[in-house]
């Protein structure tokens, strides 16, 4: 099939775009400019719709439907659990820990860390973690969803890599300076509404191009929801079970986004209160785990029969869109990209940049200055990380692989950030010895084991970690007990984990803990029910096959009218409940 080059017509979509992006930085400058708050979590006002949008729209980013192709193209639709598997922390942060961090008042995770521990050791893990996560985790984000750009570009235009590398990442770095994290979450529901339009159309096309549905449906390889048992690492059967569980029963808490992540955690300290915290946060886990996944799968499918095998598999989503989508469309469908890679774009570089002042510049080097002065800062710290970022970017070769390598680095310490909430003996040294531990092994299994099993590779860095991380907490100093004290009062975790350090404080305020725990876990079963049954159920209907997704429908259904009652409950309770 011949390939097609953009027209004018277009041209003059993406340019529109571009120039409603920093119309929108412009009329934004003066409100993101009152305050280091509203620069960052934009005065925490957000109602729960946006901050929701915005955290679907940063993770609809434009690497994503690159890397979906590439796994479809290898394990079928199997080799999606890769992506669905961390939607199991994604319900996790609404049903635990989108109150907690609200109730927190932090801006950036690394500031719950001397909230939580206090002291010297937690002053060393805050600058440690604002290094780790500001510069090096972000920075590498960043990298590789400009190579995804590249990618795209590379394919639909004549324009060379240096052209579309610093010209895209310009365009998303002006408006970001001008409106802070105001410009972020409103430029992200304008940019998910396209996004979202624009992936429908070109699996719309796709999937006409290859024959209908029922073409995609006859391929049983690859239509499979789960590997089967018996299943290998070969052409015929595509990803091992044992990968597989490795998803489902370990990527998902070994994470660096274990209670929310940095972007998160960012929008939910946003929120208006804990209720459109969790709102928000519920309702993009549907959004990102359930419904945007599925028009790159079909258009990863219908690659396959439209285009064949290609030698970079990543590269059969914007051969789909040339291939297939009409003049017009196209210009659609290439701003949908666009503007999903401005979101992450602008997403991290706000968040790095928060990082960097927040934690490190603040904190550390000039306390006392007015707000002003740490708005210009942040948007100097823009600068650095966007010029790390870029030169990662021009490095990385495989979005996928780029993926697997951050998660295995920072895996290790997943374990940790979860446990901070419900055991009262973790303390600065049990993070930061996991983090150091983690970034280690992986960098050396990259190095001397590039061929090791994905699945492997996460197991011992896990397993290592943990190795370390453990002794070192039990033999280290334990936190402060009025420090605890202070910390569950202000968040309050619930009492599982706590009793030992309740039992030292006032014996009311140890009876009117909630029992925060049980009842989160019960909500959190019921939203992976809710969250898979609602995905399977677009999946089976796709493909033809009714009465399950019918089965299924009912199943969400059931399971999200008990959640919102669940926590529709909340409101009605003491701010202890």
């Amino acid at each position: 099939m011949p390939i097609r080059q953009l027209a004018i017509l277009d041209w003059s979509i993406v340019a529109i775009y571009v120039i409603a992006a920093l119309i929108a930085g412009v009329v934004l400058t003066r409100r993101a400019s009152r305050s280091v708050e509203d620069f960052f979590i934009s005065g925490r006002k957000l109602p729960w719709w946006l901050i929701g949008t915005s955290m679907a729209a940063t993770n609809f980013s434009i690497d994503t439907p690159i890397a979906i192709a590439g796994l479809v193209a290898k394990s079928g639709i199997a080799g999606v659990w890769f992506f669905w598997s961390s939607g199991i922390s994604a319900m996790l942060a609404a049903c635990f820990f989108a109150q907690l961090w609200r109730r927190a008042e932090v801006i950036t995770d690394a500031e719950l860390i001397e909230l939580r521990y206090g002291g010297k050791p937690a002053a060393a893990l805050r600058l440690f973690k604002g290094v780790y996560f500001g510069v090096i985790v972000n920075c590498f984000v960043m990298g590789w969803v400009m190579t995804a750009m590249l990618k795209v570009m590379s394919e639909v235009s004549s324009l060379d890599r240096l052209t579309i590398l610093v010209g895209f990442v310009l365009i998303a770095l002006v408006y970001t300076l001008l409106s802070g994290f105001w410009g972020v979450v409103v430029t992200d529901l304008f940019q998910y509404a396209v996004a979202l339009g624009g992936s429908i159309a070109v699996a719309y096309y796709s999937v006409r191009e290859a024959g209908g549905l029922s073409a995609l449906a006859s391929q049983a390889e690859l239509t499979r929801l789960m590997p089967p048992l018996s299943s290998h690492s070969d052409a015929n059967t595509g990803m091992p079970f044992s990968v597989f569980l490795t998803y489902i029963g370990l990527q998902w808490w070994a994470h660096k986004y274990a209670d929310g992540g940095g972007k998160t955690i960012q929008r939910m300290s946003a929120a208006r209160d804990e209720k459109q915290a969790v709102y928000g946060t519920l309702w993009f886990a549907i959004a990102n785990y359930a419904l945007q996944v599925w028009p790159w799968i079909l258009t990863a499918l219908a690659s396959g029969i439209v285009l064949g095998a290609l030698p970079d598999p990543e590269s059969a989503y914007p051969k789909m869109m040339l291939a297939v989508v009409p003049h017009g469309l196209l210009g659609l469908a290439l701003v949908a990209l666009i503007g999903a890679f401005m979101s992450t774009i602008d997403t991290h570089l706000n968040l790095g940049s928060s990082y960097l002042v927040n934690d490190i510049y603040r904190r550390f080097c000039v306390r006392s200055a007015d707000e002003s002065h740490y708005v210009l800062i942040s948007r100097l710290g823009m600068l650095l990380l966007l010029a790390i970022a870029s030169i990662i970017g021009w490095r990385i070769d495989s979005v996928g692989d780029a993926w697997k390598f951050i998660l295995a680095f920072s895996a290790g310490a997943g374990p940790t950030y979860i446990l901070r909430w419900f055991w009262w003996r973790a303390n600065a040294w049990t993070e930061l010895s996991a983090m150091i531990a983690s970034g280690i092994v992986a960098s050396v299994l990259q190095w001397h084991s590039p061929e090791l099993l994905y699945s492997w590779r996460l197991l011992l860095v896990v397993g290592i970690s943990a190795a370390i991380w453990l002794p070192v907490t039990l033999l280290t100093t334990p936190v402060d007990v009025d420090l605890l004290l202070k910390f569950v009062g202000q968040v309050r975790p619930g009492r599982l984990g706590w009793s030992r350090i309740l039992k030292d404080g006032d014996p009311n305020f140890a009876q009117e803990m909630e029992p925060f725990f049980a009842r989160a876990m019960t909500r959190w079963a019921v939203g992976i029910v809710l969250l898979f049954s609602l995905c399977f159920a677009i999946g089976k209907a796709l493909l033809g096959q009714g009465t399950q997704s019918a089965a299924l429908f009912c199943i969400a259904l059931i399971s999200l009218t008990w959640l919102l009652r669940a926590f529709r409950s909340d409101a009605n309770q003491s701010p202890e409940g």
